[in-house]
């Protein structure tokens, strides 16, 4: 009988859930117009730089607002 190996941290890839939720977030939501010259907070100067920044800030708000369903 052959033995299954070891799963240790190394070996799994880091996958966040937001980033699986990604691309149906982007064929579900629609983009504001104000997205390119938004801030993130009152102490940040510049938008953020990642394109995708709308649709993980979405995701993160939609998987701490199912913590409370839970």
């Amino acid at each position: 009988m052959e033995q299954e190996p070891w799963v240790v941290a190394k070996t799994v890839k880091d996958v966040s859930p937001v980033t699986c939720t990604l691309p149906t977030l982007r064929d579900s939501l629609e983009i504001p117009e104000w997205v390119d010259i938004v801030k993130t907070g009152r102490f940040k100067e510049l938008a953020p730089y990642d394109p995708d920044w709308y649709y993980i800030r979405a995701g993160n708000v939609l998987l701490c607002g199912t913590d409370f369903l839970i």
